[in-house]
């Protein structure tokens, strides 16, 4: 059901507020009344409304002013004033427009007028909001993954370099784990490219599932996928990164060739780190990790440590129940 159209009547004339109410209630608007210009402050920062109908001559406030602050933010671009005057001077009427009015009626008014005005600011109130909700989604794929529906290569780079700013500068841990399927090309080469594309859907799926709301996933190219957890030591992302591996290992995929064994191989790292000073070693260090996890079997989680030594055994710890509350979001 779509929202309803809410009108905010801003008035100290109580019959005024009365007579604007039964005139928008007939048409069928939905209405919240205010009486000064503080109460507004309040309410319309706080309280959904899509259009407001406001006196020139609050007891507490110009309400030119009060639409000009409304009108100053972004959140409040997708809305309409009304401003509703008893004086009929050009200067006044040209002030209020240019501090953030869209419109004029005044008093004494028709409701045919009235209502009119009201339409008309409706109209661009659903435009502007149409406008708005087109952006969001054009925004969205531009930073997505058309297939798996994950980050793609280039937001995930760009959050990347924000998190690993803010980590150095905060001396904070910040985990990366990039994971590739195991042999994917036998995948497509036996039952086709829609077979392995259903396979990445399911791999992304279990891993969307799996993180935490602070966490990124991204399809880094192909078969490769990259999963930044901010505020996490490298033990703790080593037992979300085990988890992933049994899960796949544990259940085959199922596709329209019938279930398919699926396997991972990951490398992670953290930082801070001694050979790690930028956000490209910090992939480079996760790559030469999963390079290990690959070239000693497969199926296996690797990882660098701050020190010179690798690690070079399948991670499989028991989670402890910090590590689980990491895990099981």
């Amino acid at each position: 059901m779509p929202s309803p159209f809410i009108i905010a009547i801003v008035d100290d004339d109580a019959a005024i507020r009365r007579l604007v109410r039964l005139i928008l209630h007939r048409a069928g608007y939905e209405t919240i009344e205010l009486t000064t210009g503080e109460e507004a402050r309040q309410v319309l920062w706080n309280e959904p409304w899509d259009l407001a109908i406001l006196d020139r001559k609050l007891p507490d406030l110009d309400g030119a002013l009060l639409a000009h602050e409304l009108k100053s933010q972004n959140d409040f671009r997708a809305r309409y004033i009304i401003m509703l005057t008893g004086e009929a001077d050009q200067e006044d009427k040209v002030e209020g427009l240019e501090l953030g009015a869209d419109d004029y009626i005044t008093k004494p008014f028709q409701y045919p007028e009235l209502l009119a005005r009201v339409r008309a600011g409706k109209r661009i109130v659903d435009l502007q909001k149409e406008l708005i909700e087109t952006n969001k989604r054009l925004e969205l794929l531009s930073i997505t993954d058309g297939l798996t529906r994950l980050y793609n290569h280039r937001y995930f780079q760009d959050e990347l370099a924000r998190a690993f700013d803010e980590s150095k500068r905060y001396n904070r841990p910040l985990s990366l784990a990039m994971i590739d399927i195991d042999f994917f090309k036998k995948i497509n080469d036996t039952h086709g490219h829609a077979t392995g594309d259903e396979v990445l859907k399911a791999v992304s799926k279990l891993m969307s599932d799996s993180v935490r709301s602070t966490d990124l996933v991204a399809r880094y190219g192909g078969e490769e996928f990259a999963v930044m957890m901010p505020e996490t030591e490298l033990d703790d992302a080593l037992v979300f990164a085990e988890k992933i591996r049994s899960l796949l290992e544990g259940e085959p995929v199922p596709t329209q060739a019938g279930p398919l064994p699926v396997t991972v191989s990951i490398g992670v790292t953290s930082v801070p780190h001694s050979r790690v000073h930028s956000p490209k070693e910090m992939v480079v260090s996760a790559d030469r990790a999963l390079y290990r996890a690959k070239k000693t079997g497969r199926n296996r989680v690797e990882a660098e440590r701050r020190r010179e030594g690798l690690s070079r055994k399948t991670i499989s710890p028991a989670p402890s129940s910090a590590s689980r509350s990491l895990t099981e979001g």
